[in-house]
């Protein structure tokens, strides 16, 4: 999840210094989600994920998104918004298959503000789109961490007292 953020960063800002009238930059996403890919492919490798059920379900969505990735990086389409929405939908389809909210959260806030990206027309906006799209993945990858290891203990108080005398 903190991996997406930094992906939708990196988009924010890669529209606003692409100086176009698109909200996104699609083959920004293109070769950049590719690369995410590859980097999680081998982290999942090393750290299996639970997969409730069977595979077939998890192959057919991360092929639908290389797919939409595919075909909007290259084509541009909809103010360049389509591969911002495949990420998106991906991330809110696999929400559902482990079933965790949080991660339908993220992935339909993606979504959401894809769709609005293709509405817009100015940089800024798609950029400040983005920077929502990433806090909600911060967000989500802190909420799952608390799901995890849970709360820090508070901190014990210490007596100054003691630490005067010697």
């Amino acid at each position: 999840m903190a991996g997406m953020a930094a992906l939708f960063l990196g988009g924010a800002a890669t529209a606003l210094m692409a100086n176009s009238s698109k909200a996104a930059v699609p083959s920004y996403y293109l070769i950049a989600s590719l690369l995410f890919a590859g980097a999680t492919a081998w982290w999942s490798y090393r750290n299996p994920p639970v997969l409730r059920g069977e595979l077939r379900p998890y192959l057919y969505t991360a092929g639908a998104v290389v797919f939409a990735l595919l075909l909007g990086g290259s084509t541009g389409i909809l103010h360049g918004c389509v591969p911002w929405l495949a990420l998106g939908g991906g991330v809110l389809a696999y929400g559902v298959l482990e079933r965790v909210r949080v991660i339908v959260t993220a992935g339909a806030t993606a979504c959401a503000t894809a769709l609005l990206g293709m509405i817009i027309t100015a940089a800024v906006w798609g950029g400040a789109l983005q920077t929502v799209t990433a806090a909600a993945f911060v967000l989500a990858a802190h909420r799952l961490h608390l799901m995890r290891y849970g709360r820090r203990p508070p901190a014990q108080k210490v007596d100054l007292d003691s630490l005067i005398h010697f």
